[in-house]
């Protein structure tokens, strides 16, 4: 919620259009602390945690960790270039509201397959 929260912060159209210039970096700075400084990490370390319990000890942990990570460092590759590119060619709204949709659907997903999420876990 937090991680959506701060994503909707980051959509200009969401601001009133008197808002000040000083305003709306107080609107970027909340944002950017709550995503970087309390949502990421918290989810990253539940995340990690919950896919090393759901992978157990009776697969190779290590190689699936590994892909893991993997996935991770790539995805902070690629995607800031492919969000430059799309807020450079279409707007940057495009860009934190689709981010907060994807954030979104995550969430929803969680919510709806829960119980498959439990018993993996344990």
């Amino acid at each position: 919620a937090i991680m959506v929260a701060s994503c909707l912060l980051l959509v200009d159209r969401l601001h009133a259009p008197s808002c000040s210039q000083n305003v709306r970096l107080g609107l970027w700075a909340t944002a950017v602390f709550l995503m970087y400084a309390v949502g990421y990490p918290i989810g990253h370390t539940a995340v990690i945690g919950w896919f090393s319990k759901a992978v157990g000890t009776k697969r190779p942990q290590g190689l699936l960790m590994g892909l893991f990570a993997s996935a991770g460092s790539v995805a902070r590759v690629v995607f800031p270039i492919a969000a430059g590119v799309v807020a450079q060619r279409v707007g940057t709204d495009l860009v934190f509201a689709s981010l907060a949709a994807m954030l979104a659907a995550t969430v929803l997903v969680i919510v709806v397959f829960r119980d498959a999420f439990r018993d993996a876990a344990q």
